[in-house]
């Protein structure tokens, strides 16, 4: 099973075939008592295959403790705890608090975009960019979508990437998150230079902005 990754030809392809090949259930030829010593192998802190990640992000002692866990009883018990302790001081997952600042944030921004729209055409009933279209053509709908989505999409790509534990959606959240927080504080940078520190300075999502790409930022 370990052969084509121990190659040195051996690619990250061969690496995703063999966490997918520890996932599943030992086959007739093979006893639950085999698995478990492949498996213990594997977690060995000196196994040169241990730290050999796939495309997702997991590495193959990651997949091979998960493996040994869903073994069930009594193999599970061999678990090394030193494995146990790595694994508690990994960040695995997003958590509720993780979601809750995505969330906030997102909404932040969103709402800020319309609280431009409603104080450009309520107080000062200007024509501007930030107004809805009166009438839905693709010149007047389509920029006024993209407000909307440069809100709204980083952080629902990377809380998608969370959830459905795929690392490549984890990656392009987190740099659209990124970009977000780049270009509101280049923006208040720029404010602050020509008219310095006002209400717009407290107001800017760059704060909340640069909090979710540090929450957001891909797990292990």
């Amino acid at each position: 099973m370990t052969d084509a990754v121990r190659s040195p030809d051996a690619t990250r392809a061969d690496t995703d075939l063999l966490i997918a090949a520890l996932r599943r259930a030992p086959t007739e030829e093979e006893t639950p008592r085999a698995r478990a010593d492949l498996l213990l192998g594997l977690l060995a802190p000196d196994h040169p295959l241990g730290d050999r990640a796939g495309r997702e992000g997991v590495t193959v002692r990651q997949a091979a403790k998960d493996a040994l866990l869903d073994l069930g009883h009594p193999y599970a018990l061999e678990l090394p705890p030193e494995v146990l302790a790595r694994e508690a001081r990994r960040r695995t997952r997003l958590g509720g608090f993780g979601v809750a600042v995505a969330t906030a944030s997102m909404l932040y921004q969103s709402g800020l975009f319309y609280a431009f729209l409603l104080h450009d055409g309520v107080v000062h009933n200007q024509h501007s960019s930030h107004r809805p279209p009166e009438q839905l053509t693709r010149d007047r709908v389509v920029p006024w979508a993209l407000f909307t989505l440069s809100g709204l999409l980083p952080a629902l790509v990377s809380l998608g990437g969370h959830a459905l534990k795929r690392r490549w959606l984890q990656n392009t959240g987190w740099s659209l998150i990124l970009a977000q927080a780049l270009l509101w504080t280049g923006v208040v940078c720029l404010s602050m230079t020509k008219i310095g520190p006002s209400g717009f300075t407290a107001l800017a999502p760059w704060h909340v902005a640069w909090l979710s790409a540090w929450i957001m930022r891909p797990t292990r």
